[in-house]
């Protein structure tokens, strides 16, 4: 008898892979949709270069700065997201039983919105004439407008605060079981306060650190709604782009390429993070052996 959750994942995880495979080695009509049997991996190649006026192969350099703006942004998202979410994991862990359950809550409130009313939320504040660019004025701090709404830190900061939560709780959960009698040697043994955070609580909790960060920037990296609503067409995602491939540029396989190319790029971030992980683990055999 076959096991439910394998049934479930191929129905929902293999099977539209496995079609999205054949739609990005199809040869895309004009108004859509693809010529189903007909076979290439012209959109690949499209992905990185172009033919310019003479048909000669030069690069995409507008796909390319995409996917490298893409990837600069869930390089942030994600470190701000860690120096928000480690002192504030920190903080929840070393108070009473009654403490952690009311700031467990509280971090888990944004879960209970939509992520489209959280970020017109923040349009609300950061706009020409928001909450935001209102108290400046009147405070005298200011005269005109910040004009951060359709900006790149706009759309850096709305993915900081929708993915924080998503840092904050595999650092809790790993810092939750953690023995504060160790940081209590440490003292002893004579480090300072920084030196026994950074020697003794941070490698005890690097599981979760690293849990935080494939938490955060994997969703990041291809996020969609949040760079379209506080970014608009000055910050383009990964995420954007093949939404408009499909639905805009109604190029199915380019699209469909895309999102293989993303999802390469997702694999080979994990890969490095899982060798830098044994890497580490291997020095500290070797420092104790």
């Amino acid at each position: 008898m076959y096991n439910p959750a394998v049934l479930v994942m191929a129905a929902g995880v293999v099977l539209p892979m496995i079609v999205l495979a054949v739609v990005s080695l199809s040869v895309p009509l004009d108004f859509g949709g693809v010529a189903w049997g007909d076979f290439t991996a012209r959109a690949y190649e499209r992905v990185v270069f172009d033919r310019d006026w003479d048909g000669s192969r030069v690069l995409q350099h507008g796909y390319i700065d995409i996917f490298a703006r893409s990837v600069v942004m869930a390089l942030l998202t994600t470190a701000g997201c860690l120096l928000i979410g480690f002192p504030t994991a920190l903080f929840m862990a070393t108070r009473s039983r009654k403490w952690k359950a009311a700031l467990l809550i509280l971090i888990t409130i944004p879960f209970w919105t939509c992520v489209v009313v959280q970020m017109y939320g923040w349009i609300i504040v950061i706009a020409d004439n928001g909450l935001l660019n209102q108290i400046l004025s009147r405070a005298g701090l200011m005269h005109g407008t910040l004009g951060l709404l359709y900006t790149d830190l706009a759309t850096v900061i709305g993915l900081v605060y929708a993915f924080t939560p998503f840092m904050i709780l595999p650092i809790f959960a790993a810092l939750d079981d953690f023995d504060w009698r160790l940081l209590e040697a440490a003292y002893d043994l004579g480090a300072n306060k920084p030196a026994a955070l950074v020697h003794v609580v941070v490698p005890c909790c690097r599981p979760g650190i690293m849990a935080g960060v494939g938490l955060v920037f994997v969703p990041a990296l291809g996020s969609y709604t949040i760079p379209g609503l506080l970014g608009g067409n000055h910050a383009f995602m990964i995420g954007n782009l093949i939404d408009f491939q499909f639905a805009g540029g109604r190029d199915w396989p380019l699209g469909a390429a895309m999102s293989f190319v993303l999802l390469a790029v997702v694999l080979v971030a994990m890969l490095a993070s899982r060798l830098a992980s044994l890497f580490q683990r291997q020095e500290r055999v070797h420092e104790f052996a």
